[in-house]
């Protein structure tokens, strides 16, 4: 799925408007989308009471569709109007007069916030409310919010109701993910037509809640027309990506996988990603570490194939293993970097590793670690070779000497400049992760999760993607998918052992958990 801005999305709908349908079917779609999802999540609709702080623009006019349609299912509805209803927007004046016939005799209170004492008679309506819907801002905002509207979205997040934005909580830029002095924390946002990017960045991320996208009817033509690059990496497109799988397969059918990684000090990572892989489903997954973690990891995990390798007097695996490396096993693709130290033997053996080996390659941790200075160097090798490369900002900034900073579309545009004219795909950690690649193409990850950032988080990423890679999926789709699995893993594990007491092995074995949801879209029986 497209992610815009809020600019993009106007440009959309514009010409949408132009030369398909008027605006006013745009925003009863709109209303109509945010409807099904409160119905969706609190029937029954005649028992609730349902408080609509309405702005001036088209945002307050989706809010409007929703009062009518809800006054209809016999829901109580307050309205709450921040200026006078003849200073909305054309369309949304429209919805306004259309609800005349439900003014009386019906569920709809209307209170007008720029008359006498409104904060306390507010107060009062707030605390008969089950549900606050923020129709005030929409995408459009750029300067801080001040006065009645940053007074009111106080009201609204110090009240502990549910609250449901439209489009973008308000208060929140589109472009940036900026919070613009104040802003709405929604429980859920519902957008329209496409996602925002501000809703995909903290801080705004963290206002956004709950995300749901309506299909406004939108032709697709006119998404492509806008030539937009920037996606979402979500379930959808993890299950494009996700590799078929032969029932009658067996394990070196299903992928091998050569791990190069460890340390006598860094055990844990090697397992981690070793156990990761295997949870993707890769069919064998070769672990090659220092011959004096052996014990360590076989207690562990039997499962996994261990290739002792001589080592330096640190511990870590030393260049006299190169040639045993390539020519002792077959497989489909090479993962290396997790635990190996900085070691500069070490560092010799990974660069010597990456020039040598023609199947795809990924690379992480110190294996990016030993290119430090030396970006061209991967880019040239990539030339040949299909390579994904998983930094986070610090690795990255000593690989490439570029520093990714500043805003959204700004760190975006960075990554896209470092992999155009190379075969590399970059997956760039963080909140969100970014997966940048070769073709210009960017996607953000839709759900990164808080308890990711543990120790070994990144090892568990490392063998998720490696695993696809093994399986025969392109760098990019096995960066995608591995990238949402692994944020979804976290999600499962949170809801075990909570944001706080999560760790990396916990995220390991709810990969299983992901894996499975996202494979019951395959059953039809």
């Amino acid at each position: 799925m497209y992610v815009v801005t809020g600019e993009q999305m106007r440009r959309i709908d514009e010409a949408v408007i132009s030369r398909f349908v008027p605006g006013i079917t745009l925003m009863e779609r709109a209303g109509e989308g945010i409807f099904d999802v409160i119905e969706e999540y609190l029937e029954p609709l005649d028992e609730l009471s349902v408080s609509i702080f309405l702005g001036r623009g088209n945002n307050a006019g989706d809010g409007l569709v929703v009062a009518r349609l809800l006054a209809e299912r016999e829901t109580r509805v307050m309205l709450h109007y921040l200026h006078d209803p003849k200073e909305f927007s054309p369309d949304a004046f429209k919805n306004f007069a259309k609800l005349k016939r439900f003014r009386k005799n019906s569920t709809i209170e209307e209170y007008y916030l720029y008359l006498g004492d409104w904060k306390k008679k507010v107060s009062e309506v707030l605390a008969d409310t089950d549900l606050v819907i923020d129709a005030l801002l929409g995408t459009g905002i750029t300067k801080p919010v001040k006065g009645r509207y940053a007074e009111v979205i106080d009201l609204m997040n110090d009240s502990g109701l549910l609250v449901l934005s439209v489009d973008i909580p308000s208060g929140v830029n589109s472009r940036t993910g900026e919070v613009m002095g104040t802003a709405v924390r929604a429980d859920m946002t519902v957008t329209m037509g496409l996602p925002k990017v501000g809703s995909f960045f903290y801080p705004g991320k963290a206002c956004t809640g709950g995300f749901r996208v309506v299909d406004i009817g939108i032709p697709e033509h006119v998404i492509e027309a806008e030539g937009l690059d920037l996606f979402i990496a979500d379930s959808g497109q993890a299950l494009e990506d996700l590799p078929e799988r032969d029932p009658e397969a067996h394990k070196f059918r299903c992928g091998s996988l050569l791990l190069v990684a460890g340390s006598r000090r860094y055990t844990g990572a090697a397992h981690l990603a070793a156990v990761s892989a295997l949870r993707t489903g890769c069919g064998i997954v070769y672990l090659a570490g220092p011959d004096s973690i052996r014990p360590v990891i076989q207690t562990l995990a039997p499962e996994i194939i261990f290739l002792p390798q001589p080592e330096t007097e640190s511990g870590s695996i030393s260049p006299s293993a190169l040639d045993g490396l390539l020519g002792e096993v077959r497989f489909d693709a090479l993962a290396l970097g997790p635990g190996m130290t900085t070691e500069a033997q070490t560092e010799e053996l990974v660069r010597e590793l990456v020039r040598r080996v023609e199947k795809p390659i990924l690379i992480d941790a110190d294996g990016i670690n030993a290119f430090e200075g030396r970006y061209g160097e991967l880019a040239d090798h990539s030339s040949d070779k299909d390579m994904i490369i998983s930094p986070h900002s610090g690795e990255l900034e000593r690989l490439t000497g570029t520093a990714v900073k500043g805003q959204p579309l700004e760190r975006i545009e960075t990554l896209r400049s470092l992999v155009g004219g190379t075969g590399i795909t970059l997956v760039h950690k963080g909140a969100p992760t970014v997966i940048a690649q070769p073709d210009g193409r960017c996607f953000i990850n839709a759900g990164g999760h808080p308890g990711q950032a543990t120790a070994g988080s990144g090892d568990v990423l490392t063998g998720a993607i490696g695993g696809f890679l093994a399986q025969g999926c392109s760098t990019a789709a096995a960066a995608r998918v591995g990238v949402y699995l692994h944020s979804r893993a976290a999600r499962i594990a949170a809801e075990d052992f909570s944001e706080r007491g999560m760790v990396a092995t916990d995220c390991v074995y709810a990969l299983g958990h992901a894996m499975s949801e996202l494979e019951d879209d395959y059953r039809y029986w």
